[in-house]
């Protein structure tokens, strides 16, 4: 099973940036996410059309992959 974390600001012109993240830590807690969405506001770290103004949401994505096997 792989697991993503997604987080989703809101940008200066009314647009949403998406930033997922790869197998998440098990134990992440909702208060070390929104920090880090807060700071990477803060610290306007991509270069995104108007900006990253806002922490909008956050999830985690969990996927399982079946192989299908031809006969």
């Amino acid at each position: 099973m792989e697991t993503k974390l997604e987080m989703i600001f809101k940008t200066g012109i009314g647009r949403r940036f998406r930033l997922t993240l790869d197998s998440p830590r098990p134990d992440l807690t909702p208060a070390e996410i929104e920090a880090a969405m807060d700071m990477i506001v803060a610290k306007d770290l991509f270069a995104v059309d108007g900006g990253v103004t806002e922490a909008d949401s956050a999830q985690i994505i969990t996927t399982q992959i079946e192989p299908v096997v031809f006969e």
